[in-house]
């Protein structure tokens, strides 16, 4: 008789004051029947309604809910639900990312698997690009291939899980931006390759960006400048700080013909200042726009 080897899966998804997308997502899920064995969400201190949420899917979807006291961002909560698939289910194989604004189909869990298994590549996504001075390349695959990228998204990703522990997990204190580009940056380091596939099975909506003069994108402006430079001061190399210097240039010269231009210019200069002062965590307040 033939042993079939059941793949340790765990999905990963942080979540934050999307009640009702979050609520479509999972419900979908639920219909889905995919052969996970974990699925970690992570709730940044949302109100009371996602939470309402997450409560009436727990014993139905087995759900393991770890929830923060406040908002520390993205990156810190896949800090917090990786390192506690680490402890609690160290024997781990594959991590599936989910958005709470992406909306996945019946497909999605089984492509990705697919995609990962016996190849080279520690982490596949749905997007991600080529890295040159000054310059981002959206890579753009066919129907088929997986093409080797230098930048990719959680969003849409699939990961070899004992791959990430050998590198450690996303940095837990920079709020928001710019924490999955220092992430591929130490994969690249220790020698582990990153894919990017053409995904059909997911709908990527980026609810929390918004416009260029929208609000979200004026506190985001800050947040990208000062990573950019934190990351610079964590991996200096004179190819990261020319790098920096360059897409930093051309954001805040774009920024100044946006509808929002002066204050978008302002709040990525207050950026950049944070970031050789060396400010980590929530350092800009994202409602007033106001550092703290």
């Amino acid at each position: 008789m033939i042993e079939i080897k059941l793949e340790k899966v765990a999905l990963v998804m942080v979540t934050f004051n999307r009640a009702e997308l979050l609520d479509e997502i999972l419900n979908s899920i639920k219909k889905f029947q995919w052969s996970y064995t974990n699925f970690v969400i992570i709730d940044n201190g949302s109100e009371q309604e996602t939470q309402e949420v997450l409560e009436r899917n727990k014993g139905v979807l087995s759900l393991d809910v770890l929830t923060l006291n406040h908002n520390l961002g993205h990156g810190a909560g896949l800090f917090y639900g990786l390192n506690f698939l680490r402890h609690k289910f160290p024997h781990t194989e594959y991590v599936v990312f989910l958005e709470d604004d992406s909306i996945p189909q019946e497909g999605y869990f089984n492509f990705l698997l697919s995609k990962i298994r016996k190849s080279h590549y520690s982490l596949i996504s749905s997007a991600g690009s080529k890295v040159s001075l000054g310059k981002r390349k959206e890579i753009i695959p066919n129907a088929k291939e997986i093409k080797e990228a230098d930048f990719v998204l959680f969003d849409g990703a699939i990961a070899k899980f004992y791959e990430l522990v050998k590198v450690g997990f996303p940095v837990e204190n920079w709020f928001m931006m710019f924490d999955d580009y220092e992430y591929c940056y130490r994969l690249r380091k220790a020698n582990k390759k990153l894919g990017v596939v053409q995904n059909p099975y997911v709908d990527i909506l980026h609810e929390g960006f918004g416009g260029g003069s929208s609000h979200s994108h004026l506190w985001r402006s800050y947040y990208q400048s000062r990573n950019f430079i934190l990351f610079v001061r964590t991996h200096f190399t004179w190819f990261n700080l020319l790098d920096a210097i360059i897409l930093n240039f051309k954001r805040i010269l774009g920024g100044l013909f946006s509808k929002n231009g002066l204050k978008v210019t302002r709040l990525r200069f207050l950026g950049i200042r944070a970031g050789v002062l060396g400010k980590t965590g929530k350092s800009l307040d994202i409602n007033t726009l106001k550092e703290v």
